[in-house]
């Protein structure tokens, strides 16, 4: 059986020295974070963008519903008068009361069945 042996390290080269990264000639004076903020500018846009969509999206819905309420109470408003109306012009209509009304101005209700007039002369 082969003996189990301890390798020697491995000798490395010697590691060179990172090159700073070259920064674009309008980053003298900035930090980093303001440069990535730069570059993704269009993004950040597109966010606020939305945001304010969303936003404007918001206030349209809440005013819908409360337009929607509003006009929920003026049909319920409406329907119960619509009801009484309704309701008021059936009674109108009755027998008796419309017999009352006439009564007042001088016409008496039948009390025998009305005769039918038949017409020898038929008109062709």
């Amino acid at each position: 059986m082969a003996e189990n042996k301890i390798k020697a390290p491995v000798s490395t080269a010697p590691k060179r020295p990172s090159k700073p990264k070259k920064q674009p000639a309008f980053m003298n004076g900035l930090n980093m974070s303001a440069f990535y903020l730069f570059n993704n500018i269009h993004f950040i846009f597109y966010l606020a963008f939305l945001g304010v969509i969303y936003i404007a999206n918001s206030h349209y819905a809440v005013q819908t519903i409360k337009e929607i309420k509003s006009i929920q109470k003026d049909l319920r408003a409406i329907s119960w008068e619509s009801n009484s109306k309704s309701s008021d012009l059936m009674y109108q209509s009755m027998e008796s009361v419309v017999a009352k009304k006439v009564k007042k101005m001088g016409l008496d209700e039948l009390e025998t069945n009305p005769k039918k007039i038949i017409s020898k002369n038929k008109i062709k």
